[in-house]
């Protein structure tokens, strides 16, 4: 399984991050590619225990069916809802959200998988540490291919 706790498969999400610009257009979606760079830092710093977050009401009646349909073999499906706390809109600046990103993703192989958050997810519940690795490498990848990269 591919995972951003791999050395390799770590570098491989870096320089697929390298081949972006700040005009790549997405093939989907709604998001440019530095809004795109700073969503993908809000579910990996949930992961990482950065940004703790509450469990919401909605995740007691939905949550495992949208657990399962997350952690399922294949891709995301394409324009899948998104939490509100997730949901990137403003201006970014593609250099620094860029930045961010790859150092948050370096700083996975320092936190390995074992330093991953215990607490639920807000909408998921809890997560063993290779669901959250399975979780994070398929929503970058997911984004990267949205971008083409």
């Amino acid at each position: 399984m591919k995972s951003i706790f791999n050395p390799y498969y770590n570098a491989e999400l870096i320089d697929r991050i390298n081949r972006l610009s700040a005009a790549t257009p997405p093939i989907w979606g709604k998001m440019n590619s530095a809004q795109m760079m700073a969503h993908m830092r809000v579910g990996l710093n949930i992961a990482f225990g950065n940004t703790p977050r509450r469990f919401h009401w909605i995740g007691l009646f939905l949550g495992w069916a949208g657990k399962y349909r997350l952690l399922k073999n294949g891709d995301f499906d394409r324009n899948m809802p998104t939490f509100k706390e997730a949901e990137i809109t403003g201006l970014r600046d593609f250099d620094d959200e860029k930045e961010k990103l790859t150092a948050l993703i370096k700083s996975a192989l320092l936190i390995t998988k074992e330093g991953l958050v215990k607490y639920p997810h807000p909408y998921f519940g809890t997560f063993k540490n290779d669901e959250w690795a399975r979780l994070n490498w398929k929503h970058f990848d997911h984004h990267l291919r949205q971008f083409g990269v």
